[in-house]
């Protein structure tokens, strides 16, 4: 009898593993919202090439989550369509308070929004077709935070109303608080925009970073202004109304007013941000990279453009601010793997942070080196992780935002 109880725990624990580790395809509308609704950690739902339509959308429910070492798996390919079938109405894709899900592969089409995050954590949204969408393409909403939207491709947003369509949305304007976020700023911060490219017909902004979001990071993108409407400022590839965002390596072509801009809609916003190593060919009469510096609402000056910038098909020249020199060099990380670790596995707390930044990490960092650098690129602190959780005294530090690199993964904290 002694043997029986660990014979039967190791068929329970196999048992379960199998059914965490389940992958599941579908093939019908109904089959994929039922996997939606049951998913667990582990599960990889595979989508078999065709159209998946209903009317509003497919919706996750709240707290249909993975782990950061078992996310849950949508896949297909370029031929498995999802649409709400409607460009005034109906999200393509919604997560509504969901963590760890990788999105991969498959097509946004035809919906009023092709896909929003609301309260939702450490996502990846990767290698989608993102096509004819009424309004926005990919909207990180109510303090949607820690996700990465990468590899992506965005075209013919914007089709249903003039003035709106922007590709890639984070947070929510201030007048939209009060709906979103009870009237608090929507912090939807620490979203990584990486490598993605923007078809001939994005009819707003390819990415509008709203005010009270922070510590983004948008790189290797590369933006097209072919669509630009110039409807309610739809002028430029990027706004930037957000703070501490690190905006490199990204190039773009064609652009109504201007490449880049930041603007003040909210005292305190619109500044601290970073632009470096980037390729513009702006081929119009504005500037690579406005900065606004004042408006009715406040001052901004603190935003950094770097000298490694470069710009082209315009006689106003790189910025109309004094550029700084910087050594930031573009790195990149190489797969899937390092970028959920550089969202999920390693935590820095509280962030922000003031006497000292916590650095909780997994055991394969122990006893690793790191350097902390200002935004500018400039080793500022360095050290040695012992416990895999260890504080990093930052009360000497100015205001800022900071770099903590390890390994081949860097993390942002910010200093008040």
């Amino acid at each position: 009898m002694k043997r029986i109880f660990p014979l039967l725990f190791s068929m329970y624990l196999l048992h379960a593993l199998s059914v965490h580790a389940q992958t599941i395809t579908v093939s019908t509308a109904t089959e994929l919202q039922n996997a939606l609704n049951t998913a667990v950690a582990g599960n990889t739902i595979v989508l078999t090439d065709g159209i998946y339509s209903k009317s509003g959308g497919f919706i996750i429910p709240a707290n249909i989550n993975g782990t950061s070492s078992n996310p849950i798996i949508l896949k297909g390919t370029p031929a498995a369509i999802i649409t709400s079938n409607s460009l005034s109405s109906g999200y393509g894709l919604g997560l509504r308070g969901n963590n760890f899900w990788v999105l991969d592969g498959f097509t946004i089409y035809n919906s009023a929004k092709g896909i929003v995050l609301d309260s939702s954590h450490h996502n990846i949204i990767k290698n989608l077709h993102v096509n004819k969408t009424g309004d926005e393409g990919i909207h990180l909403r109510s303090y949607s935070s820690y996700n990465s939207v990468e590899n992506c491709f965005i075209d013919s947003t914007g089709t249903y109303a003039a003035g709106y369509g922007e590709a890639i949305y984070i947070g929510s304007a201030v007048s939209n608080w009060p709906t979103y976020t009870k009237g608090n700023a929507d912090t939807c911060n620490y979203n990584t925009v990486l490598n993605n490219s923007f078809g001939d017909h994005v009819a707003s902004e390819n990415i509008d970073i709203k005010e009270g979001t922070k510590g983004g990071r948008i790189a290797y993108n590369t933006f097209n202004g072919t669509g630009l409407n110039n409807q309610n400022s739809a002028d430029s590839w990027i706004d930037v109304k957000g703070n501490y965002y690190t905006i490199e390596c990204n190039t773009g072509s064609n652009t109504i007013a201007d490449g880049f801009q930041t603007h003040i809609l909210v005292s305190g916003w619109g500044d601290y941000n970073i632009f470096s190593n980037n390729i513009l060919a702006v081929n119009t009469t504005g500037y690579g990279i406005l900065i606004t510096q004042t408006s009715s609402k406040g001052t901004a000056y603190n935003n950094v453009v770097c000298t490694n910038n470069t710009v082209t098909g315009t006689n106003n020249g790189l910025t109309n601010i004094t550029t700084q020199t910087c050594t930031n060099t573009c790195s990149i990380p190489t797969d899937i793997k390092n970028i959920s670790a550089e969202i999920s596995s390693i935590q820095l707390y509280p962030n922000p942070c003031t006497e000292g930044i916590r650095i909780q990490l997994p055991e394969q960092y122990m006893d690793s080196f790191y350097i902390v650098t200002d935004a500018l690129g400039k080793n500022i602190l360095n050290g040695q992780i012992k416990t895999g959780n260890d504080v990093i005294r930052t009360d000497a530090l100015p205001p800022g935002l900071y770099v903590v690199i390890l390994n081949d993964t860097s993390l942002k904290f910010i200093k008040q």
